[in-house]
């Protein structure tokens, strides 16, 4: 359980920071809706993502771990799938314009990417 809510939290604060930064992600209900994306994130995270991984072991051996990204991806897909009030749009970095499925897949890298920082800051302040 605490787990859990360590996760929802730490995607919580991803889901802000990165909507912040790069204005691509759509809240339209507000908190409401990135605590709604983190949770299902939470469960894409800690059930379904380790039964994935098993799945396309193969793949991910094949590809040299490159395949994990692709898995990443597939949890934000689950989140806009279920939540209507979640959008992405365009991704624009410094200058180069990412669309769709390209976009979707560059935030959910960095999406991904800030939470392991912000996991690790969490976690090795609990350490000490």
């Amino acid at each position: 359980m605490k787990k859990f809510l360590k996760f929802t939290l730490l995607f919580y604060f991803s889901l802000y920071t990165v909507g912040e930064i790069f204005h691509n992600l759509n809240f339209s209900a507000g908190v409401q809706t990135i605590f709604l994306v983190s949770l299902i994130l939470t469960i894409f995270e800690l059930i379904l993502k380790p039964i994935i991984k098993i799945l396309l072991l193969p793949i991910n051996i094949l590809t040299l771990g490159l395949f994990r990204i692709i898995i990443d991806t597939f949890g934000i897909y689950l989140a806009l799938f279920f939540i209507n009030s979640f959008t992405t749009g365009d991704l624009w970095i410094f200058s180069y314009h990412f669309q769709s499925i390209l976009a979707v897949l560059i935030t959910s890298t960095i999406i991904n990417f800030v939470f392991t920082i912000f996991n690790y800051i969490v976690t090795r302040k609990c350490k000490k």
